[in-house]
């Protein structure tokens, strides 16, 4: 059975491509004559370049085809498929409410920001209920909910006594001794 069907352009360049090599190794060298290679301009290469890449996305669905495909393979789907897509999609949702909910339970109970991933990691670890095990892990580990000091070079920091009152307050509190503070 004989193919009379045209080559297409890619196999008319293969062809090429082969009968070039074919003449790149059969021909004898010789010390008189050098026979050179096809030597390209960058713009041509560019060119070739472009030319290629065109074909190529000529080939690719567009945006319109895309969405209609997907369409398309969504309306496919059986009702056990799209239920089990749909609890995929809640068990994903559920997981990140509950990863949101130890975070809020973690910086509520006044654990630093940068000490929160930590603390989360270890609770979370931990056998029981959540918020026990937090309240239970604070205990224990209270360099967490600790207030972080940073010393400035230059100043001095006092301690300011609440017990001590000012002579405002004091001058207040003797006109006025029936009101407690």
């Amino acid at each position: 059975m004989a193919d009379n069907s045209q080559p297409t352009e890619g196999t008319q360049e293969i062809s090429k491509t082969q009968e070039a090599a074919e003449k790149i190794n059969t021909a004898q060298p010789d010390n008189t004559t050098v026979e050179a290679g096809k030597t390209f301009t960058q713009a041509d290469v560019d060119r070739i370049i472009a030319e290629r890449l065109q074909r190529e996305r000529a080939k690719l669905p567009n945006d319109d085809e895309l969405k209609a495909y997907r369409e398309w393979k969504k309306s496919q789907q059986s009702e056990a498929e799209k239920a089990a897509e749909r609890e995929k999609e809640l068990a994903e949702l559920h997981s990140k409410k509950t990863d949101l909910e130890h975070e809020l339970a973690v910086l509520k109970a006044g654990v630093r920001a940068k000490d929160a991933d930590y603390v989360i990691f270890k609770v979370s670890r931990m056998d029981g209920d959540f918020s026990e095990n937090l309240a239970r892990f604070l205990k224990d580990n209270t360099e967490f909910t600790q207030p972080e000091t940073v010393k400035v070079e230059g100043t001095k920091h006092t301690i300011s006594a609440p017990e001590q009152e000012d002579g405002v307050t004091r001058e207040f509190l003797k006109r006025n001794p029936n009101i407690k503070l």
